[in-house]
């Protein structure tokens, strides 16, 4: 009776381990090598040019694919591709919440945040990678990843109307403070009792300006914030204004603003 002889393949049966490993466990997971590659335990990791990165879900070339269990070293890791995966501390998250879903984030960390709806957390992209079954053990499955709904932002017309404060002479506050902020840069107009006046943006020379420092300095109209004052100079327009006396300012506002 003849003898077979079987030639031993070099790593073969390291290959053969991993597998029954991966088997054993649950999931599907790879060993991986890459100099000082600098990842921890529970990051997702995206594949770019040669190289694994840090998943981050603000650009597309980098949504994550894997979830890194362990380092072996600096140079080596094991992550899963699918399957269940166990981190003791997650990372930004330390513990999950069993039976919720999870997408990468756009820190560019490669951390994970908690999905509640297709619009929160509203990132670029919807890149969901996992399950939680308990506070540290999770499923790995790679959804494929589309892009976030975004509502089209576009300028309206807003107009807010406040009675003014009692003035007294220059760099006095009106008491009015814009509700928004005004729509990319958008011209702002200020009407007193119907009549237009001569608004100053870059010094306080006009009869009125937008301030937030007390009316020391006046704000430039690119620079316009929700919340800034506007103040009257009584002495150069030569009247001071009652409580009687109405403001009307006309400004864009964002359509998506409350």
């Amino acid at each position: 009776m003849s003898l077979i002889k079987i030639k031993q393949i070099d790593g073969l049966q390291a290959a053969l381990d991993l597998i029954n490993t991966s088997i054993e466990s649950g999931s599907l997971k790879s060993a991986y090598t890459q100099e000082d590659h600098g990842f921890s335990a529970g990051v997702v990791i995206a594949y770019v040019g040669s190289r694994w990165v840090l998943a981050d879900s603000s650009t597309a070339n980098k949504l994550g694919r894997l979830i890194i269990e362990s380092i072996v070293d600096a140079d080596n890791f094991i992550a899963v591709q699918v399957g269940t995966i166990n981190v003791s501390a997650w990372p930004k998250l330390d513990q999950l919440v069993p039976g919720d879903f999870y997408v990468v984030d756009n820190s560019g960390n490669g951390t994970l945040e908690d999905y509640v709806n297709t619009g929160d957390p509203g990132f670029a992209y919807s890149n969901p990678v996992l399950q939680a079954l308990t506070e540290t053990v999770g499923h790995v499955l790679p959804w494929r990843p589309s892009q976030s709904p975004t509502d089209l932002i576009q300028p309206e017309e807003f107009t807010q109307t406040s009675f003014s404060a009692v003035t007294s002479g220059n760099y006095s506050s009106t008491g009015l403070t814009l509700t928004y902020t005004p729509f990319q840069d958008s011209t702002v107009q200020v009407f007193l009792n119907g009549i237009a006046l001569d608004e100053s943006y870059n010094d306080r020379n006009g009869d009125v300006y937008f301030s937030r420092d007390g009316g020391a300095t006046a704000v430039p109209a690119s620079d316009l914030d929700a919340g800034d004052t506007l103040y009257w100079n009584g002495t150069l327009a030569g009247y001071e204004l009652a409580g009687t006396d109405q403001f009307e300012v006309v400004y864009d506002k964002s359509n998506l603003d409350d």
